[in-house]
């Protein structure tokens, strides 16, 4: 009897005093043989997104590995192709105000570099990017703008001459900051080379997330000898499970006669516990482990019941 006691007062210990808070975090993504996967550090940040892709210059498939580093003024993503050190792609972003202000991109170890610079505007939304080369004096310029908080549409200028047009429409489902992220329009348009810093994002350092996720992408090209017509490059369809989350994703892309279809693994993660201490100065009576009553605390771990019936667990 004493330790079937013993056993309730510990579980009414934990019901009443310590609820673990938990998220969903994105972990895999798959597109038939192809994936890509995320491993996190202990404190949530992105350590690894691995991603693999059938290359058209071998017919075989490669295996792509980001990796991140992170502190308070920088963070630095690694890209290495099937295990190559030669094949390693740099991307490393200054901070400012917890804000990307520059990235400066080495592709292969190239003797030039790309830097993009970055603005925002008061609600630190991502407004303007100046990308130039330190080895030339082009300059392409790329304007953006929002609409209840989410990117409408972006411009992009090369050398002073309107390029191409882009907007966006979008799914008014409340889906979570990481598939957010990981989706965001904002992603595709700070990729480069085939290089998305998504660590960087995750973490908010290219500002404020899009509400929502895309549907659609539509794009205008100007500076062709064709009149200028908007096609739609990408449609996307999603499926979420009954917690809301999104579990398969259906991408058109144009001149695909077939969607890519992309399945989503998530995993549940711990964030905290929280305590119930609005009890803890109140008239008491105190158990050992084994729930025998004690006439005050004694040493090692204690299990105390408050006038109210909650149970707090203290250490003597």
């Amino acid at each position: 009897m004493k330790r079937i006691y013993a056993l309730s007062i510990v579980f009414c210990l934990f019901a009443s005093m310590a609820m673990a808070q938990t998220e969903k975090r994105l972990v895999k993504m798959k597109d038939g043989a192809d994936w890509a996967e995320m491993k996190y550090r202990a404190d949530g940040k992105l350590l690894t997104f691995t991603q693999t892709d059938w290359s058209s210059d071998t017919g075989e498939q490669e295996i792509y590995v980001f990796t991140f580093t992170y502190n308070t003024h920088q963070i630095v993503m690694k890209s290495v192709t099937d295990n190559n050190p030669s094949t390693t792609d740099t991307w490393t972003s200054t901070l400012k105000n917890g804000l990307v202000v520059k990235d400066v991109v080495n592709i292969n170890g190239n003797p030039d570099n790309d830097i993009f610079e970055y603005d925002y505007d008061a609600q630190q939304q991502l407004v303007h990017i100046k990308h130039t080369n330190d080895h030339n004096t082009d300059v392409t310029t790329v304007d953006i703008t929002w609409n209840n908080g989410d990117i409408a549409t972006v411009k992009t200028f090369y050398n002073g001459n309107l390029m191409s047009e882009d907007r966006y429409e979008y799914d008014m489902a409340n889906d979570n900051k990481e598939i957010r992220a990981y989706l965001s329009s904002l992603t595709g348009i700070l990729s480069y080379e085939g290089l998305p810093p998504i660590g960087q994002i995750r973490e908010g350092a290219y500002g404020t997330l899009c509400k929502h996720l895309y549907t659609a992408a539509y794009e205008k090209v100007y500076g062709g000898t064709d009149p200028v017509k908007e096609v739609k490059n990408t449609a996307f369809t999603f499926t979420r499970n009954a917690e809301g989350l999104v579990t398969h994703i259906s991408q058109l892309l144009d001149g695909d006669p077939q969607p890519n279809e992309y399945d989503l693994e998530w995993e549940d993660v711990t964030t905290g516990i929280a305590v119930n201490t609005a009890t803890s100065a109140q008239p008491a009576t105190y158990y050992n482990i084994e729930g025998v009553r004690l006439a005050q605390p004694g040493r090692g771990l204690n299990l105390v019941r408050n006038n109210d019936g909650s149970v707090r667990k203290v250490m003597r």
